[in-house]
């Protein structure tokens, strides 16, 4: 670990992860859905990601958002440097990266070309930095919020929560303490650490016969990116935090709940058994409600909405609000399920409510007001629409659709591009902008390489000719990206096809039907 990184860890870069909950449409969904008044995004706004990484989101952000203007900040300058790469050839304006402590931004504020800390942010955002970071630097973001945010502005925080971390915080100590004592590039020190943990748990520790969650952990732990690992766990100052002391943290910056970004949990009845809803009935204080529900769902991790001046809107204008919100679908028709994730389990939803919907969905992009209009819904209240819409989009299933200018869709195409020709060489990227939706969309194996052909024979501005699209050279495209990588498609029986003839041969054969399920999705998004 250096000096300058106070604790945290940044000898290796971390993942270009992008997340959808830091996008302005999904916060201001998750506002309306708990009747809270959003910011206004449909007009010129400021937003400030802090601790951006590598600087994806943010990126995808002020692609799909023409009319924002998008600051990060992060210390580590490798992250700033690659994110400023991918931002000049994209071609992005309106975004830009500061190499910066927390405690420089506090202390100094932000240049005058970015306005300074005169107009101040209609959103801030911080994925995965909170309790990572020392008790002093904690108290530095909160003095950054009470400067910069302005009223009525929203501030999305995640962070590692109680009581879920509580019987793995010791595992974290020890990971770090072993680290330490065996000095080393973190993504090595992590693996000797875990090979060591695994040692002791085979040899019959205590801490891991009496505590079965440790040891799934391990195993969870080693399949996952050694990145992401160093930089969750590898940090001196790593503290899984109450829902309490954070809301306590962030009321001096005048700051109040407004709900949680991860849908599910801010309906009682999906997130915490009938037995301690009665006990959760029982509590007035807010605060000790989220703290209660944090011990009846075990929380490991929370995604907290924060407003400055949180406005209560009026049931009959939040109602409205979500009537005149559009949707569409993320994914193909054929894939989308009825039944949803929750946190008490899953939910299945009756065909004759979800079936129409999603039918719609991938149809068109109606309103949840054209939703409530079709006939097959006139047995349905609205409030049970739109709370299927909610979990279709806590799913991933589908998506608020946002203002997508022709500006935003030609800044997605030159961002979509350069992260194209990047991916037949980089296994770690997986995003895309999303500009009818304004975030990101996930493409994983093949349907990354495919995207990335697609992509980079697309002329600037031109749309994807489909009538014209040539399957054999796409599928050349594709195995020489594979056989770049080391990879492989799939023989029918399930064998690896490594061959590079094979390889066209047998994509040949694959394209045409990924393509006929892929690309409406992908054109219904805006991604072609």
């Amino acid at each position: 670990m250096s000096g300058w990184s106070d604790g945290y860890n940044a000898d290796i870069a971390y993942t270009h992860g992008a997340y959808r909950e830091l996008a302005p449409g999904y916060l201001a969904y998750v506002c309306l859905l708990n009747g809270i008044r959003p910011p206004r995004t449909d007009r010129p706004f400021r937003y400030c990601e802090l601790g951006c990484g590598q600087g994806m989101t943010l990126n995808i952000l002020a692609a799909t958002h023409p009319q924002g203007r998008f600051t990060g900040i992060d210390f580590n300058p490798l992250h700033i440097a690659g994110a400023r790469r991918l931002a000049e050839e994209a071609e992005l304006p309106n975004v830009a990266f500061y190499e910066r402590s927390f405690q420089q931004v506090a202390a100094d504020g932000l240049p005058a070309e970015q306005g300074g800390d005169r107009e101040g942010f209609d959103i801030i955002a911080l994925h995965g930095v909170y309790s990572w970071i020392s008790p002093e630097n904690r108290q530095v973001v909160v003095d950054i919020l009470e400067r910069m945010l302005k009223p009525g502005g929203l501030v999305y925080l995640s962070y590692n929560s109680q009581p879920g971390w509580a019987p793995l915080m010791p595992l974290q100590k020890l990971i770090l303490a072993h680290a330490a004592a065996n000095p080393g590039r973190s993504d090595r020190q992590f693996d000797a650490a875990l090979g060591f943990l695994n040692r002791l748990s085979e040899a019959g520790a205590g801490y891991f016969a009496v505590n079965s969650a440790a040891g799934q952990h391990l195993g969870m732990m080693a399949g996952q990116d050694r990145r992401y690992l160093s930089h969750e766990y590898l940090n001196a100052h790593w503290e899984p935090l109450g829902h309490a002391q954070v809301a306590k943290d962030l009321a001096r910056a005048k700051l109040g709940y407004a709900g949680s970004a991860t849908i599910p949990q801010n309906f009682d009845d999906l997130a915490v058994r009938a037995e301690l809803r009665a006990i959760l009935g029982e509590i007035a204080d807010p605060t000790l409600a989220q703290t209660v529900r944090d011990f009846a769902m075990n929380q490991v991790f929370r995604r907290d909405v924060f407003v400055r001046g949180p406005e209560s809107m009026p049931p009959a204008e939040t109602e409205a609000a979500l009537r005149r919100l559009r949707f569409t679908l993320l994914v193909p028709r054929e894939d989308a399920s009825l039944a949803i994730p929750v946190p008490l389990g899953e939910l299945r939803h009756d065909p004759s409510l979800g079936q129409p919907i999603l039918d719609a969905l991938a149809a068109g992009t109606p309103s949840l007001g054209e939703i409530a209009a079709m006939p097959e819904m006139a047995r349905h209240d609205f409030g049970t629409l739109s709370r299927f819409l909610a979990l279709l989009v806590s799913s991933n299933q589908a998506h608020p659709l946002v203002d997508a200018p022709e500006e935003g869709r030609a800044a997605a195409g030159r961002l979509n591009r350069a992260v194209a020709r990047r991916m037949s060489l980089d296994e770690s990227l997986f995003h895309l902008a999303a500009p009818v939706v304004g975030q990101n969309v996930a493409a994983d194996s093949l349907d990354r390489l495919v995207l990335a052909g697609l992509l980079t024979g697309q002329r600037d501005g031109q749309p994807l000719d489909i009538q014209a699209l040539d399957i054999q050279a796409l599928g050349g495209f594709v195995a020489g990206a594979l056989e770049g990588l080391g990879r492989s498609v799939l023989a029918e029986d399930g064998s690896p096809v490594t061959d590079p003839a094979a390889m066209r041969d047998r994509l040949a054969v694959v394209l045409p039907n990924l393509l006929n399920r892929k690309l409406p999705v992908w054109q219904r998004t805006g991604l072609l």
